[in-house]
């Protein structure tokens, strides 16, 4: 399952949310929810084997885990009905959904390069001084 999640993030091009898995990947669906600390939800209904997947896949550094709109999932056509995290360690007393996508790092680095050097471009001055 690991190799059939890592060849559906690259061929897709990254940014690959709980949903494509679900629906693309034979078995990854489930009844379970993959969680980072008990309350901080990512995503519910995913298998044992998918997730057990997931865990390794980002152990050993195949994917990366990416903060995204929730917007992303209603597109997607599905969503969670829990209030959303804004901070991902956070200890919350109740379940909340910090919504992700993955990628690999590479894609990451790719997506992230570019709008660090705009930001750059951005702030530095329209013209050269000039000595009179």
């Amino acid at each position: 399952m690991e190799q059939a999640i890592l060849d559906l993030i690259k061929h897709l091009g990254g940014g690959v949310s709980f949903i494509e898995l679900c629906q693309r990947i034979d078995g990854f669906a489930g009844d379970h929810a993959c969680t980072l600390n008990g309350q901080v939800v990512l995503w519910q209904g995913l298998s044992d084997a998918g997730i057990a997947a997931l865990i390794q896949l980002q152990a050993s550094s195949q994917i990366a885990l990416v903060a995204c709109s929730p917007l992303v999932y209603f597109i997607d056509g599905q969503m969670l009905r829990l209030p959303i995290a804004k901070r991902r360690h956070h200890a919350y007393k109740r379940p909340h959904w910090y919504p992700v996508t993955l990628s690999t790092p590479a894609q990451v680095a790719a997506h992230t390069a570019p709008l660090r050097q705009s930001r750059r471009v951005r702030r530095a001055p329209d013209h050269a001084p000039q000595v009179i």
